[in-house]
């Protein structure tokens, strides 16, 4: 979280006594947050523990939409999650385009066809690469792979072709915008 431009948080310093086996130097040791984390550009990612009835989560700068619902949470704040072990919470920054597919267990059931739903969340303009190749060869070596950039602006989707091969498993693109 560190690394996330706009994450400040007051992390404090607790000096601590000399001790020969817990800290022998009498260092002062700099708490962190490492219970939440980002995963990729836009989605923040607060896992819940067992037995934890709700958390707190540290939003970096810019403004945040719940995953589940597109609601606005927050912007550079510190927010309350209560527990819900059905769903982790999951936050997606302004901008964000999440492609989302019907879930499978194994790559074995994934099907030509298969539908994308582009979720995008926020007001921002986005953009995002979808990569796809056939999953079983090293025929992306010889060029043979596809990529497209979906583009969300002003309420409105896109899909961009940028390198085209005969790869494309996905079927039907539906954008559903997230964020009212």
């Amino acid at each position: 979280m560190n690394l996330e431009p706009g994450f400040e948080v007051d992390t404090k310093v607790l000096q601590t006594e000399l001790d020969a086996t817990k800290n022998p130097y009498a260092e002062a040791v700099k708490h962190e947050i490492k219970d939440q984390y980002m995963m990729g550009e836009f989605l923040l990612v607060a896992p819940l523990f067992n037995m934890d009835e709700g958390r707190e989560v540290i939003l970096p700068k810019g403004n945040w939409y719940d995953f589940y619902t597109g609601e606005f949470v927050g912007n550079g704040e510190i927010i309350q999650v209560k527990n819900g072990f059905e769903k982790i919470p999951l936050f997606v920054k302004d901008g964000g385009i999440i492609p989302m597919m019907p879930q499978i267990r194994q790559t074995s059931e994934w099907v030509e066809n298969t539908p994308l739903e582009i979720r995008v969340y926020g007001n921002s303009s986005g953009s995002f690469v979808i990569y796809d190749d056939d999953g079983k060869t090293f025929n992306f070596e010889k060029g043979k792979y596809t990529t497209k950039r979906l583009k969300a602006e002003n309420g409105k989707g896109s899909v961009e072709n940028l390198h085209s091969s005969e790869n494309w498993i996905y079927g039907e693109i539906t954008w559903k915008f997230m964020s009212k």
